[in-house]
């Protein structure tokens, strides 16, 4: 058996709201001899990259946040019948889901739950068959979900990270390898995984970074190239493979699951924080949050949030 781990991030840009790293880790029957396996090709009956011809979309997460009245139906229809699988829970509300990837802390805006049928526009038998197909199409193929995971760092902590790290980027790193080693942590992994980053920026040699990240590890280059630099991670008898490819969510189904994931926990948090502010001013439009519009935002809501006590270094982020 070998296991497969994707890591992604979503909202490095913003101004507002939350950074959010997501990881997946998969397990699967594999020989060598039959070269790098395509999940979704071995789950193609019921997985696929578009929504308009498959049940149960997994792709980069850019491309599935749909421009409808519902513009996280594609996201959600890929992401709850994986996340379900693999935590045998059956998710109704944005709240359940934000749970079952690990994401306890929603920031400081206090709501309701939001029922799924309000996102995705499933009824409660439709999302049991897509997870029941998921479920069969998985054995069939002698694939085991292990885990779908992700983690949101709210502005006040990512300041934070910035004046301890002094930049944007170590923080991003620092976030992807916590997930990381949870990941690992959880032990369900089998013996020497494989794991994939979505590689951001142009950096091609990541040695020096590996080595502060694994202690005491040793750290063998296998390739460094302008597409891909992958290296061998050996410590305690143990040994892992890590790769930092380039547009790896489209060629890798755990890193685009795991974009998925972060990418659906930023939008359901910056949902939630829409609608707490816009409780307080119902005129107020909402904001994704990313630069431009989000001192838009911020001169449209003046000092509303000081006077309900959240300081702005809790809402904006320095860099």
């Amino acid at each position: 058996m070998l296991t497969i781990i994707g890591l992604d991030e979503a909202g490095f840009g913003p101004l507002l709201g939350p950074l959010c790293t997501g990881a997946s880790s998969l397990s699967l029957d594999f020989d060598p001899a039959d070269g790098p396996p395509d999940l979704w090709a071995r789950l193609d009956s019921v997985v696929g990259k578009s929504p308009r011809t498959s049940d149960i979309p997994v792709a980069d997460s850019k491309k599935l946040k749909s421009s409808s009245k519902l513009p996280l139906r594609n996201l959600l229809a890929g992401l709850v019948p994986f996340v379900e699988v693999a935590t045998e829970t059956e998710i109704k509300t944005d709240e359940d889901l934000l749970n079952a990837v690990g994401v306890c802390d929603f920031g400081p805006f206090a709501g309701e739950a939001v029922g799924l049928d309000e996102l995705d526009g499933l009824d409660h038998g439709q999302r049991s068959l897509r997870r029941a197909k998921l479920d069969r199409a998985l054995t069939s193929s002698g694939i085991v979900v292990e885990a779908v995971q992700a983690t949101a760092t709210h502005p006040r902590r990512l300041n934070e990270l910035f004046d301890e790290l002094g930049n944007k980027s170590s923080a991003n790193t620092t976030l992807l390898f916590a997930l990381l080693r949870d990941v690992l942590g959880t032990e369900k992994h089998h013996p020497n995984p494989r794991v994939v980053v979505d590689r951001q920026g142009g950096l091609m040699r990541y040695h020096a970074l590996l080595t502060t990240k694994f202690h005491g590890a040793t750290i063998n280059t296998i390739a460094e190239s302008p597409e891909i630099s992958r290296y061998c991670v050996e410590r305690h008898e143990k040994s892992l493979h890590i790769g930092f490819e380039t547009k790896a969510d489209s060629t890798h189904l755990t890193v685009a699951l795991a974009s998925m994931a972060a990418k659906t926990v930023r939008e359901l948090l910056m949902g939630r924080l829409n609608t707490f502010f816009g409780q307080k001013r119902p005129d107020l439009k909402p904001t994704a949050g990313y630069v431009q519009d989000g001192r838009r935002w911020l001169a449209d809501i003046g000092d509303l949030p000081e006077r309900l006590g959240i300081p702005r270094r809790h809402l904006v982020r320095d860099r």
